[in-house]
């Protein structure tokens, strides 16, 4: 016959009166619950602060980063040159007439950095709950454009820009982005100079303002962009902006959970390397 267990003893496992057990460590205290509820709340504020307020956005272009590309994708192309051609190599040196037709070329830079031919927004989004206001910045490197340069004077110009490749620091903004423009129905945002700008003789760079006609949500307004071009080599190198109201375009401020507002105007700024054209004099 078996032996019948006997009480557990009041040992660190059990109870002399039979009650529940209550399991100890030795030297271990628990976390107050105030310590504890301080933690999660400070968690959930660096949370939130790394993916909505947190920005990744990039600065305002700059003619003297671009022309930094630019000298570079010159340095390059020559050294190539030089290596497959054995031809001498070009100095570098500022082309001496513009006059021609020039193209925008996409090969230059990388968009991973920034450094290559773009077109962006930049406009102010509130965000709710307190957390407090952010910029938002997206930028697409699918753009296409050419300028005519005749007697010192650029006589034309187009600059087109492919919405649907729009990209922020937001996944989720990008989305409302896509959905407000109707890049859908109008993929496009369009800027074509309205008149004849002179160019400043004998110069290789210059700052001008400019006019202009842009369109998006196929709406077109007529604008002023503000340039700064240089030439470095053989690439012309733009960059600048134009201020664009929302409404003008028929364009809805997009709305989220967290964005309570976004600003009804902001900035499309842009940055363009173009290359003679096919064809193209100087």
């Amino acid at each position: 016959m078996l032996a019948q267990p006997g009480p557990v003893g009041g040992g660190a496992l059990g109870s002399p009166h039979g009650g529940s057990a209550v399991v100890t460590v030795a030297g271990r205290r628990g976390v107050p619950t105030p310590i504890l509820i301080l933690v999660g709340i400070l968690v959930v504020a660096v949370v939130a602060w790394w993916f909505l307020v947190r920005s990744d956005a990039p600065p305002a272009p700059d003619l003297a980063k671009a022309a930094e590309t630019a000298a570079a994708a010159q340095v390059s192309a020559t050294t190539m040159q030089a290596t497959t051609t054995a031809v001498p190599a070009t100095t570098g040196a500022p082309v001496a007439d513009p006059s021609g037709r020039w193209a925008v070329d996409p090969d230059i830079g990388s968009f991973q950095d920034f450094t290559s031919t773009w077109v962006g927004y930049r406009i102010d989004e509130e965000l709710g709950k307190g957390i407090g206001a952010t910029t938002a910045v997206g930028r697409t490197p699918l753009v296409t454009g050419t300028v005519e340069v005749s007697n010192g004077v650029a006589v034309s110009a187009e600059v087109t820009a492919d919405l649907r490749g729009l990209q922020s620091d937001r996944i989720y903004r990008d989305g409302k982005v896509f959905e407000v423009l109707h890049v859908d129905r109008h993929p496009e945002a369009v800027f074509v100079l309205a008149a004849p700008v002179p160019l400043t003789a004998g110069a290789t760079e210059m700052s001008a303002t400019v006019p202009g006609v842009l369109t998006v949500n196929g709406v077109s307004v007529a604008v002023e962009a503000a340039l700064e071009v240089t030439l470095v080599g053989d690439i012309l190198t733009v960059v600048g902006t134009l201020p664009v109201v929302l409404a003008d375009h028929n364009v809805v401020a997009p709305s989220a959970s967290i964005v309570i507002s976004v600003a009804d105007r902001g900035v499309v700024e842009f940055q363009l390397f173009l290359i003679r054209a096919v064809g193209g004099t100087g």
